[in-house]
């Protein structure tokens, strides 16, 4: 999946890689992205090489964090057509305000923060678009989960869907995301008291729901 803001042809250019970025003028001095700061700059320092006018560099932001924003997305509306095109909007919406995110910031969270504001106002806006076949879901399904089972019914994350969105959402980007608990409190626009209320409550609704049907032997709460 390739995911790239969608602008105007007149006021932008797009890098070799197909994803659009600024227009870089001759005389800009501003390094290009070489092979090895793909794999070695931080998201944070990748803005900074785009709000100096690399053109390279909104690209390998896009090619990084496209996966992880897709899933999230995916697991907020659990339809891949969606997910897609709010995935596009983030980074759209992104690609915009590039130059008022501030370095110093976790570039991470600012992202996810966007994609969950452009799924709220989706919606807000839009009746959900149809859901998906099972099958065709089961190829979307992020290979980050909590437990490994053969049996897709009795999953952690097939389990999970039956908690309220913010328990959900909240229990996706601790484990599944790994961010941490005033990362989640900035993306869901809270405070790091209530994410815990989130989590603690999320884990007792799965613990019990487990016990109801046979808890796995692998299973520990008090991990999650």
């Amino acid at each position: 999946m390739t995911i790239g803001p969608r602008v105007p042809a007149d006021t932008e250019a797009c890098s070799p890689d197909g994803i659009v970025t600024p227009e870089r003028s001759a005389e800009s001095e501003t390094p290009d992205v070489t092979a090895a700061d793909q794999q070695t700059l931080s998201g944070e320092r990748l803005v900074e090489r785009c709000q100096a006018g690399c053109p390279e560099a909104f690209g390998i932001l896009v090619q990084r964090y496209e996966e992880r924003i897709f899933n999230f997305l995916f697991q907020m509306t659990r339809n891949r057509h969606d997910a897609e095109d709010l995935t596009q909007d983030t980074f759209l919406k992104a690609y915009k305000a590039i130059q008022r995110f501030n370095t110093s910031q976790g570039f991470s969270t600012w992202l996810f923060t966007i994609a969950k504001r452009t799924a709220y106002n989706h919606f807000r806006d839009n009746k959900p678009s149809q859901e998906l076949p099972s099958d065709e879901q089961a190829d979307c399904k992020d290979p980050l989960t909590l437990l490994q089972e053969k049996d897709e019914q009795t999953s952690i994350w097939k389990l999970a869907e039956a908690l309220n969105p913010d328990q959900y959402e909240a229990l996706w980007l601790r484990y599944g995301e790994g961010f941490s608990m005033s990362e989640i409190a900035t993306i869901l626009r809270t405070n790091q008291i209530r994410v815990r209320v989130l989590l603690h409550r999320a884990r007792k609704i799965l613990a019990k729901s487990l016990r109801a049907g046979g808890t796995h032997p692998n299973f520990n709460s008090e991990a999650l």
